[in-house]
């Protein structure tokens, strides 16, 4: 019976437990669909900030609502966020694919945007036209435009019977015919440049006509969108409507000069004067190059080629014609000064470059984390991969290399100056470390076995040769690399400028996996940290000489199974005072210490042996002597086992400090007792107070 009612009373325990988890996840929820509602409504209204707060904070109550993170991706965008920013916020809505309202439409259209501005046309309409597929201004906007962008024959054909198709269910939408223009107008520009005739294709002409016929718009709503679509009037009509937009214009204008200028209405003079009045410290590659080409009068192409020679301010560059500018070029008296990438316009820029007077500096490339440091370009002096802080550096012309190259734009050099434009090659592929190691002349990289360190590898051919570590910039070992088959270092560690230690690593042999151990690896790799993560490494003796004369005050021999010996020479006469070794042991099998002492003239005196910390054997000046436990730990008896007084008077002999290795003799009522420390543990033995034992004689 009672076990009846206490498996019914944990069965509530857990129900009101469940229950009470199920509360507080559905008031979280509702608490999350609150702040989207408000979110929404601050999205709605343009505001941005409340509109991103709200979905942050519904985000902490329930991450698993695909809306909110839609609105915060919009938010942040609008706020100045980055595309790329967006698009994780998008990806993660959409894997979640928990959808509280109606937004999952507009959430698609957000992400179809963005993929097309980030050069993922297909992608981007893949959204869009999949089931359930969303026809709309919005979803129609983008489609052209993943068409314009995508810039085939057959993509531009559908973009431009689209456009026919929606200015028409679309009349007061003012972006079908900006995009229109735009990218017509770049392609008319684009074949005037480079000098070749451009026939208007019949469908354009259709097009542009339906708009044309609304012109002039003395509203001023889009004054740019006016010049660009005259020129694809015709005869009197553009000579019409240029001289009309000239006449209300009230503001100078580039593409009123161009237009102008190519209508005859304006002279070069005149043109010149309003262009580069207009543009100011900023200008568009593919307006200037437009405007010089249509240049005839010789005093005003000499008026552009010393512009273009003193030309100081920000040049943007749209590199695959998709009206985004991939390039922003600060310029300096006609050099570049600083370039920035961004390749697929996300707003995270690819690549960043630094120039003197037009060459560059360095170049780093923000993807990668890695920075490039020229010589002189191309020729590069330093390699810096800023995640891992790993530096190469090279001599002379040992390596070579261009993320991009300078061009005279030839559309330019028709003025006769010679005026260079950035071009990245999409073929660039930036090099690994383990490539860069064959033509280095050294790299350098940071090391964990002190504070702020770093080691510095001397290369020949590809192969490491030498090598310096530096604490602070401070050397504090070097390591000789020329030999085959073990490495030889020398370490000050107690920083006197003296090297005072010598370490040996020797390759592990094969199929020795005794010599193979993680704390092995961690010193090996605090140390050298090779960069390609070789384990064939071990630390295979240590010496220390303090006063360099050549007699080492302490040795250790490491060897497999987690054995080894170490020898102290404490006199420093070139002679071990003690000796310990602790014998390889493989799994499950007991561990064998060994302890030996030794006379002034390098003799045995004393040997103790410990299987698993328990002394099992003692050998004295060649004589096996018994030894016994005492009733302290740590404490064994030699031959006699000692009465607990005894003991006690030995433990406050040995708290005023014994050193190690070294036989001390104390007086005890009517003996003596001597006393060595080896390790942790004491051994005694009573000797009558009138002998001197040999022990302490050969210690002495």
């Amino acid at each position: 019976m009672k076990k009846l009612v206490i498996s019914c009373l944990f069965s509530l325990v857990i129900s009101f437990s469940v229950i009470a988890q199920n509360s507080a996840a559905a008031a979280n929820k509702n608490t999350a669909l609150r702040c989207l509602k408000l979110a929404e409504n601050c999205l709605v209204a343009g505001d941005w900030q409340n509109a991103l707060s709200q979905a942050e904070l519904g985000l902490s109550y329930d991450n698993s609502i695909s809306d909110l993170y839609y609105i915060k991706a919009a938010a942040s965008l609008n706020l100045g966020g980055t595309k790329a920013a967006a698009l994780r916020l998008l990806s993660s809505a959409f894997e979640r694919s928990s959808w509280a309202g109606y937004t999952k439409n507009g959430a698609r259209i957000f992400l179809a945007d963005l993929l097309s501005d980030t050069g993922l046309y297909e992608e981007s309409l893949s959204v869009i036209d999949s089931e359930p597929f969303i026809y709309s201004a919005d979803a129609e906007f983008i489609r052209i435009k993943n068409y314009y962008r995508i810039g085939t024959k057959d993509s531009l054909s559908q973009a431009r019977q689209r456009l026919n198709s929606d200015r028409r269910v679309y009349p007061s939408d003012q972006r079908f015919s900006e995009i229109f223009f735009m990218f017509e107008s770049l392609f008319m520009s684009e074949a005037e440049r480079d000098g070749l005739k451009y026939t208007i294709p019949q469908i354009v002409i259709t097009i542009a006509d339906s708009y044309i016929a609304k012109l002039p718009d003395y509203s001023d709503r889009n004054q740019e969108l006016e010049l660009m679509a005259v020129s694809f009037a015709r005869g009197e009509e553009k000579h019409r409507l240029i001289k009309a937009i000239d006449a209300k214009n009230k503001n100078l204008s580039a593409l009123l000069a161009i237009a102008a200028l190519r209508a005859g209405i304006y002279t070069d003079e005149q043109a010149f004067d309003m262009f580069f009045s207009a543009s100011g410290s900023e200008l568009s590659l593919d307006l200037l190059e437009t405007f010089i080409a249509l240049l005839s009068d010789e005093a005003v192409i000499q008026r552009a080629a010393e512009t273009l020679a003193d030309y100081t301010g920000t040049l943007y560059i749209d590199e695959n014609m998709d009206l985004q500018y991939e390039f922003t070029v600060q310029y300096e008296n006609g050099r570049p000064q600083y370039i920035k990438y961004d390749g697929n316009n996300d707003g995270e820029t690819e690549l960043y470059s630094s120039c003197d007077f037009g060459a560059p500096i360095f170049v780093y490339f923000n993807t990668s984390r890695i920075q490039f440091f020229y010589d002189t370009f191309p020729r590069i002096s330093k390699v810096h991969y800023s995640d891992n802080n790993l530096i190469f550096n090279f001599l002379h012309d040992d390596f070579v290399f261009s993320p991009f190259d300078f061009m005279t734009d030839t559309v330019f050099a028709r003025t006769g100056a010679e005026f260079y434009i950035p071009y990245i090659s999409k073929e660039i592929a930036i090099p690994l470390p383990q490539e860069l190691i064959e033509k280095a002349s050294s790299f350098e990289l940071p090391v964990t076995e002190r504070d702020d360190a770093k080691i510095v590898y001397t290369l020949s051919g590809g192969n490491i040769v030498f090598a310096e570590f530096y604490e602070k910039n401070k050397r504090y070992a070097y390591c000789d690399f020329t030999k085959e088959s073990s490495l030889v270092r020398f370490v000050d560690y107690d920083n006197d400028g003296s090297f005072e230690t010598t370490e040996f690593y020797s390759e592990i042999p094969f199929a020795q996996d005794g010599l193979r151990s993680e704390e092995n690896n961690r010193i090996v790799s605090s140390v050298f940290n090779f960069i390609d993560g070789r384990s064939d490494l071990y630390l295979r003796k240590i010496q220390v000489d303090r006063n360099a004369n050549t007699f080492c005050e302490f040795s250790e021999e490491y060897l497999e199974y987690n054995g080894k010996v170490t020898i102290w020479d404490n006199d420093d006469n070139g002679l071990p005072d003690c000796q310990y070794i602790r014998y390889p042991q493989k799994t499950d099998e007991s561990l064998i210490e060994e302890s030996l002492y030794f006379d002034s003239n390098g003799l045995q005196i004393l040997s103790i042996t410990l299987a698993d910390g328990v002394p099992v054997k003692m050998n004295s000046e060649g004589t096996e002597v018994i030894v016994y436990a005492g009733e302290t730990e740590g404490l064994y008896w030699i031959d006699q086992k000692g009465t607990l007084d005894e003991e006690t008077s030995v433990l406050d002999f040995v708290s005023r400090g014994l050193e190690q290795g070294k036989i001390d003799l104390f007086d005890y009522e009517e003996q003596r007792i001597s006393v060595i420390k080896v390790g942790s543990s004491y051994f005694c033995r009573k000797v009558p107070a009138t002998v001197v034992p040999l022990e302490e004689g050969a210690a002495e």
